[in-house]
This record gives structure tokens, sequence and C-alpha cells, in this order.
């Protein structure tokens, strides 16, 4: 009786033994695709990253690291970069937290609805004397953002002859015209993520 006890806790610690070894060499199991972007500029890694369907769910940039998630196959990555002008990417690495990455995707991609292409639908006086300015020094539209700061929605007009951004701020509740001002070329372009 004693040596079938003893031969099932033998079975018992072999199969938890496999099934742990398992487990461990899926979670280091980074497909080579990913892993090839070591070395690379941080902006071509999420490039990247994003045709292969992961999605950043957090960012550190004073860490210089960044998480990403693929959803359709429950695999997250955290990646981190140097202090370089490029910030090139030091090292990629897999994250075992999935439901974090997976809450952290999700309030991400809250943050990100409030960004829209194209103009607001916001009709003053004075917000559309401002785009009329700016039409007239060669601006268009590019994309605005709902609430960009507590209160205050904003929309980004790029002349992309003089590579130079302007925007226009208002008040979210009144719409009234708060400021018209410059911003750097980059941010010309609607960054939240392409909607699938």
């Amino acid at each position: 009786m004693k040596l079938a006890a003893n031969n099932f806790l033998g079975f018992v610690l072999v199969i938890s033994f496999c099934l742990l070894t398992k487990i461990s060499k899926s979670q280091n199991n980074i497909p080579a695709e990913v892993t090839s972007i070591v070395n690379m500029k941080l902006e071509d890694g999420q490039n990247k990253l994003t045709s292969l369907g992961y999605e950043v769910c957090s960012s550190s940039l004073f860490g210089r690291k960044q998480g990403w998630y693929d959803e359709k196959n429950k695999i997250c990555i955290s990646l981190k970069f140097d202090k370089s002008k490029d910030k090139k990417i030091t090292e990629v690495v897999l994250d075992p937290n999935v439901t974090e990455c997976q809450k952290a995707l999700e309030a991400s991609r809250a943050v990100w609805l409030k960004y829209h292409d194209g103009q607001a639908p916001v009709n003053t006086a004075k917000i559309n004397e401002e785009r009329k300015k700016l039409t007239e020094k060669g601006f268009v539209v590019s994309y605005w953002i709902d609430e960009i700061s507590p209160g205050r929605s904003s929309e980004y007009w790029v002349n992309e002859t003089t590579k130079k951004v302007m925007f226009i701020v208002w008040e979210t509740q009144t719409n009234n015209w708060v400021m018209t001002n410059s911003s750097e070329y980059k941010m010309g372009q609607n960054p939240a993520p392409k909607k699938k």
C-alpha cells in the first residue's frame, strides 16, 4: 500500500514537473518576428509590432519601457529602449501577467476613443474665424481630440509645405475659444491607432 502511494506521488510529481516545464517554455517562447525588433529604432519596432497585431498597453518614457499585447494570441511582452536619439530597442521579454496587460489595453483604448480624424463638430463664430485664418495660411485640418485635458478640447491643423502645425483649443462645455497656438510638426497626424 505504501509503495503504491509512493508510486502515485512520484507520478504526480513527474506530471507536475512536465506541466510546469511546458508552461515555462511557452512563456519564454517569444515569436522570432517579435524578437527581431531588438536593435531597431523604437518607432520602427513599434510599427513592426503593430503590423503583427500587437497594441501598446503601457508606456514609461522615463523608465524607457513599453508593454505590448497581442489580444488574439494572448501574448504580452515588455520592451526596453535606450536613451539615444533613436531610442534603440535593447530588450524584449515575455510578461506573464496577461490579465494586467488586457486591463491596461482596455484603458489605453478608452483614451484613444477621444481622438477623431477631421474637423470637430463645433461651429462658433470665433472658432470658425480661427479656422478661416489657418486655411488662408495653407493649413488643413488633420484631427481633433475630445477633452484633451479636463474641460478642454483641441483641433490640429497641418501645413505640409512649411512643415508647421497649429492647434485650436476651446472649452468643451461652452465651446468658447481659448487659444490658437503652434505645435511640433510630428503632432500633425492623428497618433491614435488605426481602427480595424
